[in-house]
C-alpha cells in the first residue's frame, strides 16, 4: 500500500485523485439530499433526475477547479482549506439553485435539497481529509514511538494560546516520545477546566504545587514547565521561574516564531532554556542599525583583542555590515583560530585577515597599521581579571596602558578615521590596578582626541557583560553543575550587567554617532546599563534556571571580598559631568583632562620603570596619572564560606 502511494505521488496523480474524489462526493451528496427529501422509493419518479444530477456535478466540477480545492494537501488540511471548500460548495449550490429556478421555477427541487446537499458535500470533503490526516498522524506516531526507547519528558504548559495548541499538535505529529503534555496552567479568568487538544487546563500558575501533587498521586509527575507565550516581560518571566522552581519544575520557553529564521515546525516548537539575559531587570535598547551600517560598510576595520568576549562579538557584528576588509588581531592563537574559522564559515565572501598580535609589541603594531591602513579601529585588547591583575600589576600596565598607547599612536600615524577604546566601570574611582590602568588609558585617548585633527579618539565605558570570559556567570554554572555550593564574595555586592550582543550593538551605535560630532572632543561615552544587579540575586536566579531551589538543593556561601574588589561599581566619577544625548543607549561624560605632553612624560617614566621591573615606581607613577586610585589590597573581613541563613535569604529576596 505504501509503495502504491509513493508511486502515485511521484507520478503527480494525487491532485487528480483528489479532484475525482470531490466530484464523486458532490454526486453522492446531491443524490442523498433528494433521497432524504423524497424518500429513496420515489427517486425514480423525479422528472429529469439524471439531467439534474449531470447539471449539478458539472457545476461542482467547475467550482472545485476554480477554487483549487483539489490542490490542498490532505495531510496538512487546516481551517483555510476548509474555508475554500465551503466557498466552492456554496458557489455550486447557489448557482444550481438559481439555474433551477430560472429554468423550471424550482419545480421538483425541494427547498431542503440545496441545504442538505451543501451539508453533505462539506461533510464528505472535509471529513475525508481530516480522517486521512488523523490516520497518518496516528500511524506515524505509533511507528516513531516503536523506534524510540527514550523516556518521555512530562511537561506542563504555561499559557493557553496558539503556541500551546501548536506545540501539542507537533508533539502528537512527531510521535518521537520526547514530550508528554500532562497539563496546562493559565491565569485567564475562565481558563480552568477547558481542554486544548485533549489536555486539560488544571488551574493558574499559583496552583502548580497542587497540580504537581495530583500528577504525582497518579504516578505521572511533570519535570518541566514550558512557557508558551514568548512576549512575557522580564519581571513576569522571573515570577514564572520562581513559581516553577518552587514546584520542583525546570522552566523552559518556546522560541518566538517571528524572530527566528527556522521554518520547520518541529524546530520552531523546540523548547529552549531561559537565558540569564532574559531575566535582566532592564529593557533591551535597540541600536541605530542604519547609522552603524553606514559607518562600517566599505571601510577597512581593525579589531584588537578579537578573540575575547567583546572583541569576538564586535567581529561578528561588523562582518554582517559589509566592511571592505576586517583585520582581527589577538595574542591567543587558539582564540584567534576559533574566530577565524567561525567567520570564514559564516561569511565566505568576507575579506578577512587574522594576525597574532600582542599590543605591547609597538613595532608589530606599527607594521600591521602600515600594511593595512585601517580606517576604523576598535581596541578591545586588555587584561581584565581583577584578582590576577592585582597579582601581576606590571603586566596590566604593559597591556592596558602601553598597549593602548601603541595602538592609538599607530592609528594617529596612519590617519585612521576613528579609534574606539573599550573601557570599564572599574575605571571610575578605581580601587584595583585593572581599573587604574583602564582609567589611565582613557586619559591617553582623551588627550589624543583633543590634540588630533584627523583621527577621532573615543572611549566607550560600560559594566559587566553576561557570560564573558572570566566573569561570575560561567563560574556559577560550573558550581551549580557540580551540585554547589555557589560562591559569592559578599551578600551586598552589586554589579551592572548587560548581554554581550547588546553591549556591542551599543558600542557600535555610540561610535557611529561620535563620528558625526567632531566638535565634542575629549569626552567619554557611557552605555546605559540600567539598574545594578545584586550578585546574590543573580546566583539565586541561575540556580532556579537550572531547575534547583536555592539554599535547599544548591547552597550559597560567602568567601569575602578579594583584593581590589568593590561592593559596587560606578559609571560616573563625582567630578564628571554627565550629559544626556539625543540617542537612546548611552550618555556622555566629561572627565578631567590631562595635558598630552605631561601625560607622555608620565608614560615614558612608567615605561622606564617597567623596563627595570620596578613595581613600586611603576605603581607610584600610575597613582600620579590617576590620583583617585586608592588601592584596596585587603580582602573583606566577611567570614569565608559562611552560608546565607534562611532569614537573610528571605530578606534579600524581598529587597531584590
Amino acid at each position: 500500500m505504501r509503495n502504491l502511494y509513493q508511486f502515485v505521488r511521484q507520478k503527480g496523480w494525487l491532485p487528480y485523485i483528489s479532484f475525482a474524489h470531490d466530484v464523486i462526493v458532490a454526486l453522492i451528496a446531491f443524490v442523498a439530499a433528494f433521497a432524504v427529501a423524497y424518500n429513496t422509493n420515489y427517486l425514480s419518479w423525479i422528472p429529469d433526475f439524471p439531467q439534474k444530477i449531470a447539471a449539478f456535478v458539472a457545476l461542482s466540477t467547475i467550482c472545485i477547479y476554480v477554487f483549487r480545492v483539489n490542490r490542498t494537501s490532505w495531510r496538512y488540511v487546516s481551517a483555510p482549506d476548509v474555508l475554500e471548500i465551503i466557498k466552492a460548495v456554496v458557489a455550486a449550490v447557489v448557482i444550481y439553485t438559481a439555474g433551477a429556478f430560472l429554468v423550471s421555477r424550482g419545480q421538483n427541487v425541494p427547498r431542503s435539497v440545496p441545504v442538505l446537499t451543501a451539508i453533505f458535500m462539506i461533510g464528505g470533503m472535509v471529513g475525508s481529509r481530516f480522517a486521512y490526516r488523523l490516520m497518518l498522524e496516528r500511524r506515524h506516531g505509533s511507528r516513531a514511538a516503536k523506534r524510540t526507547k527514550q523516556a518521555k519528558r512530562r511537561v506542563i504548559l504555561y499559557g493557553m494560546n496558539d503556541e500551546a495548541d501548536s506545540f501539542i499538535r507537533s508533539v502528537r505529529r512527531a510521535g518521537n516520545g520526547t514530550f508528554e503534555v500532562a497539563a496546562i496552567v493559565d491565569d485567564s479568568l475562565f481558563a480552568k477546566g477547558r481542554i486544548v487538544q485533549g489536555v486539560r487546563v488544571r488551574g493558574r500558575l499559583g496552583d502548580l504545587p497542587n497540580i504537581q501533587t495530583l500528577l504525582q498521586s497518579r504516578g505521572k509527575p511533570a519535570s518541566e514547565l514550558i512557557i508558551t507565550d514568548p512576549n512575557h516581560s522580564r519581571k513576569r518571566l522571573g515570577e514564572i521561574v520562581e513559581a516553577g522552581t518552587a514546584a520542583g519544575l525546570k522552566v523552559l520557553r518556546l522560541p518566538d516564531r517571528t524572530s527566528t529564521t527556522v521554518l520547520t515546525s518541529d524546530q520552531l516548537l523546540e523548547p529552549k532554556e531561559i537565558e540569564l539575559g532574559d531575566l535582566l531587570g532592564r529593557p533591551e535598547i535597540k541600536a541605530d542599525l542604519q547609522g552603524v551600517s553606514s559607518m562600517i560598510n566599505g571601510r577597512v576595520v581593525l579589531v584588537t583583542g578579537g578573540g575575547g568576549s567583546i572583541g569576538s562579538e564586535l567581529c561578528r557584528q561588523i562582518a554582517m555590515l559589509g566592511p571592505q576588509k576586517l583585520i582581527v588581531t589577538d595574542n591567543s592563537e587558539f582564540l584567534l583560530y576559533n574566530l577565524d574559522t567561525e567567520l570564514r564559515d559564516r561569511h565566505p565572501q568576507l575579506a578577512l585577515v587574522a594576525h597574532i598580535l600582542d599590543v605591547r609589541d609597538r613595532a608589530r603594531v606599527n607594521q600591521i597599521f602600515e600594511e593595512f591602513k585601517p580606517q576604523l579601529v576598535f581596541h578591545a585588547a586588555a587584561l581584565k581579571h581583577v584578582p590576577l591583575v592585582e597579582s601581576n600589576p606590571l603586566e596590566a600596565i604593559k597591556t592596558n596602558l602601553l598597549g593602548t598607547r601603541n595602538v592609538a599612536d599607530a592609528a594617529l600615524a596612519n590617519s585612521a578615521l576613528s579609534f574606539v577604546m573599550i573601557s570599564t566601570d572599574k575605571a571610575v574611582n578605581p580601587t584595583n590596578v585593572m581599573g587604574a590602568t583602564k582609567r589611565s588609558a582613557e586619559s591617553y585617548c582623551q588627550a589624543l582626541d583633543v590634540s588630533s585633527d584627523a583621527t577621532s579618539f573615543k572611549t566607550v565605558r560600560f559594566g559587566n557583560v553576561l557570560g564573558s570570559n572570566g566573569s561570575v556567570v560561567p563560574r556559577f554554572k560550573e558550581q551549580i553543575a557540580a551540585g554547589g555550593p555557589v560562591t559569592v564574595t559578599h551578600p551586598d555586592i552589586i554589579r551592572f550587567f548587560m548581554t554581550i550582543p547588546e553591549a556591542v550593538r551599543l558600542v557600535l551605535n555610540a561610535s557611529s554617532h561620535a563620528m558625526h560630532r567632531a566638535n565634542e572632543r575629549g569626552k567619554i561615552m557611557v552605555l546605559d546599563m540600567g539598574k545594578p544587579v545584586r550578585i546574590l540575586h543573580l546566583a539565586e536566579r541561575m540556580i532556579q534556571l537550572a531547575g534547583f531551589k536555592p539554599y535547599t538543593d544548591v547552597d550559597i556561601v560567602f568567601s569575602g571580598l578579594r583584593p581590589g574588589e568593590k561592593l559596587y561599581e560606578e559609571l560616573f566619577d563625582k567630578s564628571e559631568v554627565r550629559e544626556d544625548t539625543a540617542h537612546d543607549g548611552y550618555f556622555v561624560a566629561s572627565p578631567r583632562m590631562i595635558d598630552h605632553v605631561l601625560l607622555n612624560k608620565s608614560v615614558a617614566e612608567i615605561e622606564s620603570a617597567l623596563a627595570r621591573e620596578d613595581r613600586e615606581r611603576a605603581l607610584m607613577i600610575l597613582h600620579h596619572i590617576v590620583p583617585e586610585f586608592i588601592r584596596n589590597e585587603r580582602a573583606s573581613s566577611e567570614p569565608e564560606n559562611r552560608p546565607l541563613s534562611r532569614a537573610e535569604a528571605e530578606q534579600d529576596q524581598a529587597i531584590s
